[in-house]
């Protein structure tokens, strides 16, 4: 199985520092992030976690590797429901005519797993999302309606992504 490199980038009409904290945000959720929030204090060397908003589960871990604001941030990255090995996400931040330009660039990702299937669709998403929120105030109403559908679909989640395992 081979590792391979992702990069999705969009173009932000906004400042460095609204794009910035929509991606540190960690008093409400993320809905750039599919809805979670963000549960990490953002040193290097300490834990990230993305939790749903009632902090039950935990659908994403990792550890903070890079952090300068507001240019680059970087962490580990693993679903918490897959046994899929771990990845490198980094964001990209460079301040250009108009605005932003945006990087979400996934590194040492394994081809052929579920991580790397929901990375190549989800990585877009995550991009247009910011975008649109940073421009409008919101994510598009498709965006909106999945997030109605995964609170729907939580009680179903795998027990192996309860909160109380992700410490």
């Amino acid at each position: 199985m081979g590792r391979i490199r992702l990069v999705h980038k969009v173009f932000i009409e906004g400042s460095i520092d609204d794009v910035w904290r929509e991606l540190t945000r960690r008093d409400a959720p993320h809905k750039a992030f599919f809805n979670m929030r963000m549960d990490s204090d953002l040193k290097v060397g300490s834990p990230l976690r993305m939790r749903t908003i009632n902090g039950k589960y935990t659908g994403v871990v990792g550890d903070i590797l890079e952090f300068d604001p507001p240019h680059r941030f970087s962490h580990t990255f693993r679903f918490t429901n897959y046994d899929d090995p771990p990845c490198r996400v980094t964001y990209e931040l460079k301040p250009v005519q108009g605005g932003v330009e945006f990087m979400l660039i996934t590194d040492d990702l394994a081809d052929g797993t579920n991580t790397a299937k929901q990375m190549k669709s989800g990585g877009q998403m995550i991009c247009d999302s910011l975008k649109s929120l940073v421009e409008k105030g919101d994510v598009p109403f498709g965006t909106r309606m999945l997030f109605v559908l995964f609170k729907l679909m939580e009680p179903f989640s795998p027990r192996k992504t309860l909160s109380e395992h992700w410490k």
